[in-house]
């Protein structure tokens, strides 16, 4: 595992832009291998979690859209249970090993909220953002945005904004009126895609962000 500045930037010079296109967004392999084939084994629980729940042709299925999860977003995850189990019982942990134990259905039920039936590279994408049916039949919303945020990329002063991908998840019903950048708590919950557009032999990959909570767990 590599710390979070490292996948942020390391990437780049692999030819990944944070939030931003590829520079060579074809990927001669399926979703499932890419993330597979990561040299910072950055997926590797989420890959172990996929094998064991069976999902495997989820992710690959022809297609598709896979917003995909770190390993450092099932951490996110497994430390905000512990918190809310300590709550109960201090000694309480919630682990990766209690999830094999007790929710690999929930896991194989739940990767679906990260799937869009339809290929959304970021050249169909807009800055307002357009609502999605995910794979549970739930609304997202996926947007383009630029940004002027110095830590994605734009140098201060300059006329040319980086633009980064957004993937929110939706609570609430949304007017198609509300641009993407007012969601917000209770509404839904804005995620931030970290690298984009990765164009792979079954579909598309957007990862998202290491800051994100597996399952939008709150």
């Amino acid at each position: 595992m590599i710390a979070l500045g490292a996948t942020l930037y390391s990437c780049k010079k692999d030819g990944y832009f944070v939030g931003g296109e590829l520079h060579d967004p074809k990927i001669n392999m399926t979703t499932y291998d890419w993330l597979k084939s990561n040299k910072y084994g950055v997926f590797d629980t989420v890959i172990m979690l996929i094998d064991k729940a069976g999902v495997k042709e989820k992710i690959n299925k022809q297609g598709i859209t896979f917003f995909a999860p770190t390993d450092y977003d099932i951490k996110n995850y497994v430390n905000a249970r512990s918190r809310a189990l300590q709550s109960i019982d201090e000694n309480l942990r919630w682990t990766v090993d209690s999830m094999i134990k007790y929710e690999l259905p929930r896991f194989a039920d739940s990767i679906d909220m990260y799937i869009v039936n339809q290929t959304l590279p970021n050249s169909v994408l807009t800055a307002h953002g357009a609502k999605y049916k995910n794979a549970k039949g739930k609304e997202v919303v996926v947007s383009y945005e630029e940004t002027e945020d110095e830590k994605l990329g734009y140098v201060k002063g300059s006329t040319i904004r980086p633009k980064i991908v957004y993937f929110s998840y939706l609570f609430k019903p949304m007017d198609a009126n509300v641009p993407a950048s007012d969601i917000d708590l209770p509404l839904g919950i804005r995620t931030l895609v970290q690298t984009s557009n990765a164009n792979t032999t079954t579909g598309v990959v957007h990862v998202l962000t290491n800051d994100h909570t597996l399952f939008f767990y709150q």
